[in-house]
């Protein structure tokens, strides 16, 4: 994987998501600052519109793979991303532009 120097990033960002690698997602702030972080199974993705988790109600939890087939769809995704450690533990107040 190529998020050498990612481990140490503790931080909430409010920016684009994309997908990055396989397993991994860059975060893009309103200020260009880009912060890559890893996914793992555990991440909770919750989604208030239902743009990417469709099921259940409102706030929607879904999983990391419905959050990746939302991304490789296009269009762009905002989101507040908490990182601990380098790793996405929370993505939520999913909003499209």
């Amino acid at each position: 994987m190529s998020f050498s120097g990612s481990r140490d990033v503790d931080a909430t960002i409010r920016g684009q998501i994309a997908q990055r690698g396989v397993d991994g997602i860059t975060v893009t702030s309103e200020s260009d600052r880009e912060v890559r972080a890893l996914l793992l199974p555990y991440t909770v993705v919750r989604d208030a519109r239902g743009l990417v988790c469709e099921e259940g109600e409102a706030p929607y939890s879904c999983s990391v793979e419905q959050l990746q087939k939302a991304i490789e769809k296009g269009g762009a995704l905002f989101a507040k991303v908490t990182i601990k450690d380098g790793v996405a533990v929370q993505i939520e107040d999913i909003t499209e532009e």
